[in-house]
């Protein structure tokens, strides 16, 4: 049995930021804390987010000090703010980051810190109104129910359970991106569809939107990658965000999640780096019990099967299309990223420690956990 749903309502389009000030006003909001961090406070996304607020009468907080993967210490810091500030209302603008901090800081107004005892625990007061303006086109955080925390006690990440209440996906808010950051999220969008297909229940949802949202990663990344200004290309790989964001929510990701958050939390690598890396083992991975639904994903890469292909032909062929795709978004290899193979392999605990773990399609063993990650680090060159 499968369920699906929406996390909140989407409002989407070229210039929907102006729109933010009396959405938020219709959600009962009059100050808001805004939630962002020092690199998109430099933006033309934040300055017409505070405009379209301050035309509408709502007073802004600005909280500036998100960092990447952010720390529980953070989002503890910025719930004493929203706590000090009497806020009614919570604006993020950014990439997953920002909208990952402002889920958590939205639990700390009406509960007591610190975050970390709310990881994985949806049962806690309930917060303000929140609203996202993504400013990347990879998360799709606006649209799931979890915020990634990094916990520094434990070194590892971990996660809250919290909505948004809207979504604006402004394309125009994307465009300032420098080609690492939107290859590298749009690689996180691509491994979100590609889990969701084939997570360990199906969901006839989840995997409609994710096919699209891998076909529009496919179809536009390069496009953008040579012309940062061309919105329509940018427009599609922001629906493909949201749509794979929609899709894993439902669905949920696995195996590629729990080694991308061991990974980069061991290593301080990037998101979407690893799940890069990890997405064309993955595959391979999932064709043992998901043949099919590998099958869909290679196809929505634009592969053609004949139909005389095995199960692993299948896999293989898929996984080799995956990898080409992300050495052209311009991932790095381990060994180019100066970790070596003993210290990947031993991450191989830490995977089965992670929360996505729980989701696989099929239990593994440590040695096969370990194998993986030998292979992740041989077979991409």
């Amino acid at each position: 049995m499968s369920k699906y749903a929406q996390t909140c309502p989407i409002i989407y389009g070229k210039g929907s930021t102006e729109q933010l000030g009396q959405e938020t006003k219709n959600l009962g909001c009059s100050k808001v804390l805004l939630v962002t961090d020092q690199g998109v406070k430099k933006t033309a996304a934040f300055k017409n987010s505070v405009k379209s607020l301050e035309e509408a009468q709502i007073e802004v907080v600005v909280f500036d000090k998100v960092i990447p993967d952010p720390p529980d210490y953070i989002i503890n810091e910025g719930g004493e703010l929203a706590q000090k500030e009497e806020v009614d209302g919570i604006v993020a603008v950014g990439g997953g980051s920002p909208m990952d901090a402002a889920k958590g800081i939205n639990i700390l107004i009406n509960n007591p810190l610190p975050i970390n005892q709310y990881f994985g625990d949806p049962t806690y007061q309930p917060g303000v109104p929140v609203i996202m303006v993504p400013t990347t086109a990879g998360t799709g955080s606006e649209s799931t129910s979890i915020a990634v925390v990094t916990d520094t006690t434990n070194d590892a990440k971990n996660s809250v359970i919290g909505n948004a209440d809207l979504g604006i996906l402004d394309p125009e808010n994307t465009t300032s991106l420098p080609f690492e950051i939107t290859a590298q999220t749009a690689i996180d969008t691509l491994a979100h569809a590609a889990e969701a297909i084939t997570a360990k229940i199906p969901n006839p949802r989840s995997e409609l939107m994710a096919v699209d949202a891998i076909e529009k990663v496919v179809n536009n990344l390069e496009i953008v990658l040579n012309d940062s200004e061309n919105l329509e290309a940018r427009r599609d790989l922001l629906l493909a965000s949201n749509f794979a964001g929609i899709a894993f929510n439902d669905a949920l990701v696995h195996l590629g999640h729990a080694l991308a958050h061991s990974i980069g939390a061991k290593f301080h690598l990037t998101h979407g780096v690893v799940c890069g890396l990890a997405l064309p083992e993955v595959m391979i991975y999932a064709a043992e019990v998901k043949p099919d639904k590998v099958k869909t994903v290679g196809e929505a890469f634009g592969l053609n099967f004949s139909g005389e292909e095995s199960d692993s032909q299948v896999a293989e062929k898929t996984a080799a299309e995956i990898r080409e795709f992300v050495k052209k978004a311009g991932i790095k290899s381990f060994a180019e990223l100066g970790i070596s193979k003993e210290e990947l392999v031993d991450t191989a605990d830490m995977v089965m420690a992670d929360a996505c773990y729980n989701f696989v399609p099929r239990e593994l063993t440590t040695a096969e956990i370990e194998n993986i990650l030998a292979e992740m680090y041989d077979n991409y060159k």
